[in-house]
């Protein structure tokens, strides 16, 4: 399998100023390929630091894609480090020009050589299109390998890289590889450690007879992903995963055969069912809503939110009885299952999810310690609720609640 290095560039990634979001994709991007990404290094703007990783990457890799640094201002240093490394000049290259000037057509705008040095590249470099953005990519070849140098923007970095770095890879670099389909089995509510090591120890392995295997944990999930080959047996393939995975205890577990992620879900198998939904939401502050309305197409299902941090919204807006205050607290499952109601009554919704919790860093007790979560959940046949306990700090704490609240709202739809 060709191996790819990724070389990420810029101080302000190791200051903490943004924060990179291209290794990710591209780890995405490339694993069912037949590609693998070998490696991903951060390093400053340093330019005897950029040419010794360059060299060392080099060494050990078929390709090389290298992130940021092709802006017009002085810390952007990946053209002049490269024409370094190459042994070669920064030189005007009519391509270059060419393409600067269509990208600046595309946004209305009219180039010039006294703009920047954009139509500057190292002598024996290709410039590339760079669909999304100005500044044009490079590509570098060295002896049957490859470097490319592409922008740190991520929209314009994975424009680049699917669009133009993907298909010359495919075309210069050969791979033994055959193309994979990724078959990804998404959990919920059981520790990794425990999937392995305790409910179904041999399952790596009867998993691997079929491709590789790989686990991600997240939030309260796993992810547990096969690379499969596409061949005339990878229908019949998934056929016997899933028959492995329906006798082990973990199958119950298993709410998707695939990569959508929850809140697009919960939005889709709502949406079969002509289903409506609303929220009330104390400790976690719309951040329930805000994860349904990114996705695409909620207003067809989603009807809103009620944030009532303070009691006085939980009382005048759902209906909440003092008494149920005075005597459970606001972070009870006597207030949570009130507010569920309450929200599900006043939006007309079939299906009304609530949270009322503690999400620290203070405000906590030995009765209800951070972390406490009250979730209820209401349809026109049943309302009920529950008090859960989380770990972890106020943000981490607000995600694991919704998470959990979701996936209660999911369970319910499904049952519908």
């Amino acid at each position: 399998m060709a191996k790819i290095a990724q070389i990420i560039i810029g101080d302000e990634l190791l200051s903490g100023k943004i924060q990179d979001l291209n290794l990710k994709w591209l780890a995405d991007f490339l694993l069912p390929t037949g590609f693998k990404l070998n490696s991903s290094e951060i390093i400053g703007d340093e330019e005897s630091q950029i040419i010794e990783t360059l060299k060392n990457a080099l060494a050990k890799n078929d390709a090389i894609i290298v992130t940021g640094g092709l802006g017009p201002t002085k810390d952007d240093k990946t053209k002049a480090v490269l024409a370094q490394f190459l042994g070669s000049q920064l030189e005007e290259n009519q391509a270059a020009i060419e393409l600067v000037t269509e990208h600046y057509k595309r946004f209305g705008k009219e180039w010039s050589k006294g703009h920047n040095g954009y139509h500057l590249i190292p002598s024996g470099v290709t410039p590339l299109k760079n669909p999304q953005g100005l500044a044009p990519g490079l590509m570098a070849e060295i002896e049957g390998k490859l470097i490319f140098c592409a922008p740190g923007v991520p929209r314009e970095f994975q424009h680049m890289t699917s669009e133009v770095i993907y298909p010359l890879l495919s075309e210069k670099i050969a791979t033994q590889s055959s193309e994979l389909e990724i078959f990804n089995i998404r959990t919920f509510g059981i520790p990794e450690e425990k999937i392995f090591h305790e409910i179904c120890p041999g399952l790596w392995e009867e998993l691997e007879k079929f491709g590789s295997v790989s686990s991600l944990p997240q939030i309260m999930n796993v992810d547990i992903t096969l690379r499969l080959t596409k061949d005339s047996e990878l229908e019949n393939k998934k056929i016997q995963i899933i028959e492995i995975l329906k006798k082990t205890p973990i199958w119950k577990s298993v709410w998707q055969i695939g990569t959508i992620p929850l809140a697009a879900y919960i939005i889709e198998k709502a949406k079969e069912k002509n289903l409506t939904i609303s929220f009330a939401e104390s400790c976690t502050g719309g951040l329930t809503a805000s994860n349904l309305t990114d996705i695409s197409g909620s207003s067809s299902v989603f009807l809103g939110s009620v944030v009532c941090y303070a009691n006085e919204v939980k009382t005048g807006l759902l209906g909440v009885k003092e008494q149920t205050l005075k005597d459970h607290g606001a972070v009870s499952a006597q207030t949570a299952f009130e507010m569920a109601e309450g929200a599900r009554q006043s939006m007309k919704s079939d299906i009304a999810i609530s949270f009322t919790g503690i999400a620290g860093p203070g405000g906590g007790s030995v009765e209800k310690p951070v972390g406490t979560v009250g979730i209820g959940w209401s349809t026109k046949n049943k309302t009920d609720s529950k008090l859960y306990q989380f770990h972890g700090d106020r943000l981490k704490l607000k995600e694991r609640f919704m998470t959990k609240g979701l996936f209660k709202l999911l369970q319910i739809i499904e049952s519908m």
